[in-house]
């Protein structure tokens, strides 16, 4: 395991403390250079902001507000496990609407991924499983496993039970690195809300990371028909060129 170069995906703020918040300390600490890249602000969770704002009806207006506050939230979590302000990038795209874009043919998340991933080049890169039952984390798991063959990858789950007999590495943290964690989970707090008990429970002294998923990294049939049409028009469009 090459911590040196260590490039964490998140789908939503929070993500990133949940799933490798003990890896991304362990890096620091190695001397390594880390990067987070967290695709949606996680804007789309009308129960907290209904109940924050104590109003039935979500505007937009509310949602870019509750997304501007989960960055901050993200950046705090991330200043507490050690990672300088300038090592994130947030992309800003729809949350709860990556497989919808993805089914539309719209690859600006995967570009944008791989763009960030050829900049980074990192030496291993920690990217959602297909395991994992919310539809944004299997969406950047396929994104990003098409635009990263060739790359030293292991995948992660939050939500559902991970694959164990594909266990790439287990991750123990000591007392310290599990303090700090529960320290940058609990900087989320829009999501201590309605969800506390839940959401507490992800700071477990344990990281597990799994195998690549080349084999089976899809959204579901319908992406990987969706995938194969597109390679047959792009063979087809090569043969005979543009008309």
């Amino acid at each position: 395991m090459d911590l040196n170069r260590t490039l964490v995906i998140a789908p939503h703020p929070d993500d990133e403390s949940i799933a490798a918040g003990g890896l991304l300390q362990r890096a620091i600490a190695a001397g390594g250079e880390v990067r987070v890249i967290v695709v949606t602000d996680g804007d789309n969770n009308p129960w907290p902001i209904r109940y924050l704002k104590k109003k039935a009806r979500v505007t937009d207006a509310d949602r870019a507000e509750w997304g501007a506050l989960r960055r901050e939230e993200s950046r705090r979590a991330l200043a507490a496990l050690g990672v300088p302000t300038t090592a994130s990038d947030f992309l800003g795209y729809p949350d709860r609407l990556l497989t919808t874009m993805a089914r539309r043919g719209d690859l600006r998340v995967r570009d944008a991924i791989g763009a960030l991933i050829e900049s980074f080049a990192p030496s291993l890169l920690v990217i959602p499983s297909a395991f994992d039952l919310h539809p944004d984390h299997r969406a950047i798991g396929w994104f990003a496993h098409d635009v990263a063959k060739g790359r030293d990858i292991v995948t992660y789950v939050i939500h559902g039970h991970p694959p164990h007999e594909r266990l790439a590495f287990r991750l123990d943290l000591n007392a310290e690195e599990a303090a700090r964690k529960r320290a940058a989970i609990e900087c989320h707090q829009s999501q201590l809300v309605l969800s506390q008990t839940r959401f507490l429970s992800y700071a477990r002294p344990v990281e597990e990371f799994f195998q690549p998923e080349f084999d089976i990294a899809r959204l579901n049939s319908r992406i990987h028909d969706w995938g194969c049409a597109m390679k047959h028009a792009a063979r087809v469009v090569t043969r005979r060129g543009c008309t």
